[in-house]
């Protein structure tokens, strides 16, 4: 496990801990406080995703490496400055 999984899987039990508490513990709190609960199933469904996920990632890290490495270092040639006219209508008389 990442250390992100565990995080979001921390604040997942703390939530689920703190909501629990708070809508069945009876206590007499204000009610922006039963929002604890869902958020803790909210950071739950986070954490099984970046836990599905991290395997992929670490594939997708390694290629991305790979690919880097494979990649030559060459310096790119600058490009070619054409000539500028101060007025673009004058540009046809150059052309012919």
């Amino acid at each position: 496990m990442t250390t992100l999984t565990k995080t979001l899987l921390a604040a997942s039990i703390a939530g689920f801990i703190a909501g629990s508490i708070i809508d069945f513990g009876g206590l007499n709190l204000n009610p922006a406080w039963t929002v604890a609960l869902p958020l803790g199933a909210v950071f739950f469904g986070l954490s099984l995703i970046s836990f599905m996920l991290e395997k992929e990632m670490a594939k997708f890290d390694a290629e991305e490496a790979l690919k880097t490495q494979l990649t030559p270092c060459q310096p790119v040639a600058p490009a070619v400055k054409e000539k500028s006219f101060p007025n673009p209508s004058l540009q046809f008389l150059h052309d012919h």
